[in-house]
């Protein structure tokens, strides 16, 4: 399984200024498909010195949280996932799982099987580690499903990075208004590191 960590380094200058402005960094996972609707995958108060670790196996989950700029999502059913097999919501959670050939590697399947909802929430969901602190599941993207239908998802391992105050981890995010730096892992890359530089507000890839 293929392991990635983020390295973030900051200036004791530039952590003065982002802790007086209540800022916290956003690290935001990518789907293929359109992007559907980004989600923070995680939100966290930075150190001089950061690591974010993780490894390419996911998770489908089921939510209720309606889709729009600022809502949390809150993870009501969720189950890990295979490529190549669609995952069936019933009964409240993922009941059944059908292999297919008919989707795409690296493409995650979910359909929607719950009678009393006109449409739920799904995406895909990532553990991650921030700092040592592990974080389980949190999702990274949001579809609305109807009943009855199915999304697919494909992930890619790349992720944007930069600084709000009032976005938090598994957030819905509308707009961007902060300068995002893209970190993009492809190859054997299983490694990158950027750095903050207040003087331009914004990141900027060391390696």
């Amino acid at each position: 399984m293929a392991k990635y960590r983020l390295n973030i380094e900051f200036t004791e200058k530039d952590l003065s200024t982002i802790y007086n402005a209540d800022e916290k960094v956003i690290v935001v996972k990518h789907t293929t498909a359109g992007e559907n609707n980004q989600v923070a995958w995680v939100s966290f108060k930075p150190f001089i010195h950061n690591t974010i670790d993780w490894e390419n196996d996911f998770a489908v989950y089921a939510s209720t949280t309606e889709i729009q700029g600022g809502a949390t999502i809150s993870k009501l059913s969720d189950k890990y996932a295979g490529t190549k097999i669609v995952y069936e919501l019933s009964k409240g959670y993922f009941a059944n799982a059908i292999p297919t050939d008919e989707l795409a590697e690296n493409t995650y399947a979910v359909k929607n099987m719950m009678k009393d909802n006109d449409a739920l929430t799904f995406g895909l969901a990532q553990s991650v580690a921030v700092n040592g602190q592990a974080f389980v599941n949190h999702p990274i993207n949001a579809i609305s499903v109807p009943y009855g239908q199915g999304a697919y998802m494909t992930p890619v391992e790349k992720v944007d990075v930069y600084l709000r105050n009032d976005i938090r981890s598994s957030t819905v995010i509308s707009r961007i208004m902060s300068i995002a730096l893209p970190v993009e892992y492809s190859g054997s890359e299983g490694e990158h590191t950027i750095t903050y530089d207040g003087a331009i507000g914004k990141f900027f890839p060391i390696n």
